[in-house]
Formats: C-alpha cells, sequence, structure tokens
C-alpha cells in the first residue's frame, strides 16, 4: 500500500511539472495572415528606385513570400522575408498588385493576406489607366452549362472621379472577337448553346482614353 502511495505521488509530482508550462511541448499554430500597409491599395507610388513593401507581423509566422504582379504583362516576382518589409525594383509606368504569404517552419498551411493594387508612375500623372478588369465569373477554366451565362468582373481606378465603359471579347478562338462594346456595368449575360471551350477578355476604358486589358480568361461550355 505504501508503496502504491509513493507511485501515486510520483506520477502527480511529473504532472504538475508538465502543467507548469516549463516542459510542455506545445503543439504549432497555425501562421495567420498578414495585414497590409504600404503601398496603399488603389494609390499611386512615386519611387526614385525601389518600391517599399511594408506590412503588419502575423501571428505564427517564421517567413513571409511576396508576390508582385504586373498587371500589364502578367510578369510575376516572388520574394521572402523575414521582416514584416521588402524593397523591390520595379518598372515604372506599370499597375501591380501585390500579397502576402504567411508561413511557419513547424505546419505545413499556409495563411494569404488580401490583394492590393497601385500604380507606379514614377513622376506625377494628371490621368491614370484605369487598372486591368478582374474576372470574377466565370472563373478561369470552370464548367458551365449551355443556355444563359452571366459574365461578371471587377474594375477600380486610382482616379476617383473617372468613369468607366467595358468591350467584351468573346469568342472560341482567342478573344478577338467583340460580343459588346462601351457595357456600362460590370456584369454582361450571354447565351452559349454551342458546347466547347470559349475565350473572353475585358478592355475597360476611362473618360480620357485610356484603357486598360484583362488578358484572356476560358471557361467551358457542356451540354
Amino acid at each position: 500500500m505504501k508503496k502504491i502511495l509513493i507511485l501515486s505521488f510520483y506520477v502527480f509530482s511529473i504532472a504538475l511539472i508538465s502543467c507548469s508550462g516549463d516542459y510542455i511541448m506545445r503543439i504549432p499554430e497555425d501562421p495567420a495572415a498578414a495585414i497590409l500597409l504600404k503601398p496603399d491599395n488603389n494609390t499611386e507610388c512615386l519611387e526614385v528606385e525601389a518600391v517599399k513593401f511594408e506590412w503588419n507581423k502575423s501571428l505564427n509566422t517564421d517567413t513571409y513570400t511576396i508576390v508582385v504582379t504586373n498587371l500589364i504583362s502578367k510578369t510575376i516576382i516572388t520574394q521572402t522575408s523575414t521582416s514584416p518589409i521588402k524593397e523591390i525594383t520595379l518598372e515604372k509606368g506599370h499597375p501591380y498588385s501585390w500579397q502576402i504569404t504567411s508561413s511557419n517552419n513547424m505546419v505545413s498551411k499556409t495563411a494569404k493576406s488580401e490583394i492590393w493594387k497601385f500604380y507606379l508612375s514614377g513622376e506625377a500623372l494628371f490621368n491614370h489607366a484605369p487598372f486591368p478588369a478582374e474576372i470574377l465569373a466565370p472563373s478561369y477554366n470552370a464548367s458551365i452549362s449551355k443556355g444563359a451565362i452571366e459574365l461578371s468582373w471587377s474594375s477600380s481606378d486610382i482616379d476617383t472621379g473617372d468613369t468607366h465603359t467595358f468591350d467584351i471579347y468573346l469568342d472560341q478562338t482567342n478573344a478577338t472577337t467583340v460580343n459588346t462594346s462601351n457595357h456600362t456595368t460590370t456584369k454582361k449575360s450571354v447565351t452559349l448553346n454551342d458546347v466547347g471551350t470559349y475565350y473572353w477578355r475585358i478592355i475597360t476604358k476611362d473618360n480620357h482614353g485610356n484603357t486598360s486589358d484583362s488578358g484572356v480568361f476560358k471557361f467551358t461550355v457542356t451540354e
């Protein structure tokens, strides 16, 4: 009986030591998404040599991966950092988007920030081209039943007073055929009864004659 009591006390003592937090092995936690700071969303950036990207530190994060996309050429730059700041040299006179992915060395899950856009002009401009339209639906490589199909996209411009119209290109070759010109909203319903792959893109135009191209997207129409 005495031996049982001593053994029970020993096990209880180990449990207390473990619960103290000094010797317990903690389970790694998933990283949190970073909060973007600079360059601010939908603004003009005037940098001489390099753009300084800044974001808030995110919880449970060891490294950050920044992805910067040239919205005209679609060129993507990817770099990593252990601090919430990174300078990257970019070509002037182009619109860009950027996003941060937070990673933890102990877990496989990552967390992505919002996607922000900015225009790198190098010098102040009176008016800027609108950002390329962001295709929403149908998503790239989506499969959709034939019949009435709604095309939708989003549009943004750092010149808040500008107005915009949209030319919709849609066909089964490479989005070279105009379906609708000078459309005034960011949605358009089309009827497609022929099955197969369709290609489409949006040309955004502002009231100053500036334009931008969304790039070609595709989807498949099925029975």
